[in-house]
């Protein structure tokens, strides 16, 4: 509106200023020069207000906002928390055989490794046997001796008393011959008590219920002799392992120890040592001998 009011202004005071000086010549005139004059302010005038409209547009329109970029936070990390085991835990200290049943009749499900923890779920009702839940290929479970485990969380006395349940018993194929074979471990002593351990497996079918060691001193002429119908270690002073027996490819260590000790140490001496196996208590039924030298 501002613009057509100028500009109908502008034009009207130059019309007017024309029309005086053809009244002062006493006739009215038609300049063509004016006229062009009047049609070149008029495009001016135009473009002027164009420009006055936009400037007013530009001043009276709502700024934007600029947008403000949103604060970044570093999340706190959340604190670790160490699992503690819950209910009652094992570690087998030794190698020792894992069975089917709470007693050393039953065939052995796997040979649990030393240093190995392991859950307890149950007991027999002897309390000799504790039943646990191995985790390896498979999760299945199976009876340790208790002797053989050291309790490594809770207490055996909360666990329950089980039943073992009847299985089938694998079928195995027997060896030509029943068999085992021996090897020196190492030596131990307690106070002025000196004995040997040997390694001992069984390779055959049988299995091995006790055990004989005579051990022949050639240096001193003494000879010393152990038997038992456990296969029991010792390390120092302390039983480190103990088996009622050795089924078929089980193996364990053996001292010749009470009876059998030596009263002196032996070390450096030439030793023969010949072990003798027995399918059953009471040193009888089948019987197989092996002799070893050893020099501890």
């Amino acid at each position: 509106m501002k613009r057509h009011w100028m500009k109908w202004m502008c034009m009207s005071l130059l019309a007017f200023g024309l029309a005086a000086c053809s009244l002062v010549n006493g006739q009215p005139t038609v300049d063509n020069a004016s006229i062009g004059t009047i049609v070149a302010l008029d495009v001016q005038l135009t473009q002027v207000g164009a420009t006055l409209t936009s400037v007013v547009a530009n001043q009276s329109a709502t700024p934007v906002a600029t947008p403000t970029p949103a604060a970044t936070t570093t999340p706190t990390p959340e604190p670790s928390i160490t699992p503690t085991l819950s209910g009652v835990w094992l570690t087998i200290p030794q190698n020792t055989n894992c069975r089917q049943g709470p007693s050393t009749s039953w065939p052995v499900v796997v040979t649990l490794q030393q240093g190995q923890s392991f859950q307890a779920v149950g007991r027999s009702t002897d309390g000799q046997f504790i039943y646990i839940r191995v985790i390896d290929t498979a999760v299945r479970y199976c009876w340790v001796y208790g002797q053989a485990v050291v309790v490594s969380a809770g207490g055996t006395d909360r666990l329950g008393v089980l039943t073992a349940q009847p299985t089938s018993t694998p079928s195995i194929t027997p060896t030509p011959a029943a068999g085992f074979t021996v090897s020196y471990d190492s030596k131990t002593s307690c106070s002025s008590a000196y004995a040997i351990n040997l390694m001992i497996k069984n390779t055959g079918y049988l299995t091995w219920q006790s055990i004989k060691i005579v051990i022949a001193d050639a240096t001193t002429g003494t000879t010393v002799t152990h038997t038992s119908d456990d296969f029991t270690a010792y390390s120092g002073c302390s039983v480190s392992q103990s088996q009622h027996d050795l089924s078929t490819y089980e193996y364990g260590v053996v001292s010749s120890y009470d009876p059998g000790q030596f009263t002196y140490d032996p070390t450096g001496h030439a030793l023969t040592v010949t072990v003798t196996l027995y399918s059953e208590n009471g040193l009888s039924g089948t019987v197989i001998t092996q002799v070893l030298p050893v020099t501890p």
